[in-house]
């Protein structure tokens, strides 16, 4: 992107999250440069602004954890990054709380994330020469962006002010959503039959209130949500986790009275489990032995497309197989094993199996998983490794079109995302022996794989069940999980803004193999960051990173892993350099 004939010498940056703020990191470094031809001016939009944003706010409930190390954390560009411009600092999380008493392999709050990510804010914002780059901070949310595709755009803010720059970089998380079709009828019925219910969102902007001093509670989804409710439930509930040697969880929970028992399943049943306790040291990465680089791409390249479970999955496990031979675990080393352990309840958590048994190979799962990351069990360590090296292949598998449109129906969506969550992006230990706990202490069932909610009209409660057997009524629907990426459902003033005006479109995944598309609930772009409006036009000086764009921007987590060559600070280098350009801070030869 070059600059306007007359460019405004402003740009707009909405998010103050890790995006948003890797952005700005990125101008301030770039802002140093002897090619710089400031002045420029940044304004930086956000309800949360300098509090880390609305997912790691500083001030949030210490309860709620991160799933990483803070070894794991970084908001600056390393060697892996391949980055253009200067890398000035090199501080991880691990090193901000390092005087907190918090070690490289600990886990800590997300409100500590939250004042690193302001740290790195207002580091940022007191080494930028004012007369090169100025920051102007608006606690306000954007509610709309106007603007010929490539012309000045107008940023309407939520008290009024409107900004003109040349270009504004929107770095966006999880945007609320109506509710769908199924969601909306358990809404209705809580209406109806005086019960609650809670659709997807954010933990922090649920209120769990809501559910104390109720009999009986479904809780849909077995992921981090799941484990964030458990946290901020027994908290408000005023319960306490007390260490107890004897309990298999070694935790005993001591209620305080207004927990109501929760009933807790998801469509595979498949439970995440936590990280394994890596302290005191981080191993290193597995590199794949089978299912190379190399191999990916020879696979990409095929005509008639990938099958993941022909071609692909049989890699997998000759990978794992290849593995744990090497390291001496050749019992655990066949296809019946390995799949047993991705698989609790058969692949789509299709094996039949009574509510009884469903409950205790949850818990099964649960507590071997936990004392294998407890203690950690090196072969289990193993395994974990191993699969979040070929979470990556597969997820490259995907980037490339290389599937079948079939197979990612079938079997990246439908089994094996989930099942690659389940190992590499569970919570912390401590979580999953609160849930043990809880079992423990008669205050939750789970229901296995299949899991449906109905409406019981008659006995004005919803009906619950999984696994085979009779329906437990509950009073109350916990929908545990974030709301989906879905641009025809989002509520967000600025998008359905743009919706309304045909300034934006779904986007479409398509299939090398068998060149059929597939419509996906992302916003298309143009290349990775432009949206492209309904009649083709390609609003340029509009750039999109973050969860609206997944399909063009696959794999990209809120946080970036120092020597991975993480894809946030990567985004967020590149739209740095384009917005710079757009204000005419940089020509389009330099850097």
């Amino acid at each position: 992107m070059t600059a306007a004939t007359d460019p405004v010498r402003t740009v707009v940056v909405v998010g103050a999250g890790p995006r948003g703020t890797a952005i700005v990191e990125r101008l301030v470094a770039a802002s140093q440069d002897a090619t710089w031809h400031g002045p420029l001016t940044v304004h930086l939009v956000d309800p949360l602004v300098g509090r880390g944003g609305a997912v790691w706010r500083h001030d949030q409930p210490s309860t709620l954890l991160m799933n990483t190390a803070t070894c794991q954390t970084t908001m600056y560009p390393d060697s892996s990054c391949h980055a253009v411009l200067p890398a000035r600092h090199a501080g991880t999380l691990a090193d901000f709380l390092a005087g907190e008493g918090l070690a490289p392999a600990d886990v800590a709050s997300r409100a500590a994330h939250g004042r690193y990510l302001a740290h790195v804010l207002e580091r940022a914002e007191e080494e930028a020469d004012p007369a090169r780059l100025r920051i102007v901070q608006h606690a306000a949310e954007a509610v709309d962006v106007t603007g010929e595709p490539d012309g000045p755009q107008r940023v309407r803010l939520s008290d009024s002010r409107v900004l003109r720059a040349d270009a504004v970089a929107l770095a966006l998380g999880h945007l609320p959503t109506a509710p769908g079709p199924r969601s909306q009828q358990l809404a209705e019925a809580a209406v109806h039959h005086g019960l609650v219910h809670l659709g997807p969102a954010n933990p922090l902007e649920v209120d769990y209130t809501d559910l104390l001093g109720r009999e009986r509670i479904a809780v849909q989804g077995m992921g981090l949500n799941f484990y964030d409710a458990i946290g901020m439930l027994t908290t408000l509930a005023g319960g306490r986790f007390v260490e107890d040697s004897v309990a298999p969880s070694g935790l005993r929970y001591l209620a305080g009275g207004s927990e109501p028992h929760l009933v807790v399943g998801s469509r595979s049943g498949m439970v995440y489990r936590p990280k394994p306790d890596l302290r005191p040291e981080m191993p290193s990465p597995y590199t794949p032995q089978v299912l190379t680089g190399e191999r990916v791409l020879e696979l990409a390249v095929r005509s008639a497309g990938v099958d993941h479970e022909r071609d692909v999955l049989p890699l997998m496990l000759a990978e794992l197989r290849r593995a744990l031979r090497e390291a001496g675990f050749a019992e655990l080393a066949t296809d019946e094993a390995l799949l047993r352990e991705l698989f609790p309840f058969g692949r789509g958590g299709g094996e039949p199996t009574t509510a009884r048994a469903a409950h205790e190979r949850t818990v099964e799962v649960l507590r071997r998983s936990l004392h294998a990351a407890t203690a950690p069990d090196p072969a289990w360590l193993l395994v974990y490794r191993v699969l979040i090296a070929l979470r990556v292949q597969v997820n490259r598998l995907t980037d490339l079109g290389a599937y079948t449109t079939e197979s990612v129906r079938r079997d990246i969506d439908g089994q094996w995302r989930n099942a690659f969550a389940s190992w590499a992006s569970g919570p912390p230990v401590p979580r999953a022996r609160q849930v043990l706990a809880l079992v423990e202490a008669g205050l939750m069932t789970f229901t296995g794989p299949r899991m449906r909610i109905d409406i019981d009209e008659q006995a004005g409660r919803y009906a619950v069940r999984g696994a085979e057997g009779p329906a437990l009524l509950c009073d109350g629907v916990l929908e545990a999980h974030l709301p989906g990426v879905d641009l025809p459902a989002y509520t967000s003033p600025l998008i359905g803004a743009w919706r309304e005006r045909g300034e934006v479109q779904k986007d479409q995944w398509a299939s090398r193999g068998t060149r059929r598309h597939m419509l996906t609930g992302s916003i298309a772009v143009d290349g990775l960051y432009a949206p492209i409006g309904t009649d083709g036009r390609v609003f340029e000086r509009r750039l999109m990173v973050g969860v609206p764009v997944s399909t063009a921007q696959p794999g990209s987590a809120i946080s970036a892993e120092p020597g991975t060559s993480p894809q946030l600070l990567r985004h967020a280098e590149a739209v740095a350099l384009r917005l710079a350009r757009a204000g005419g801070a940089l020509g389009a030869e330099d850097r």
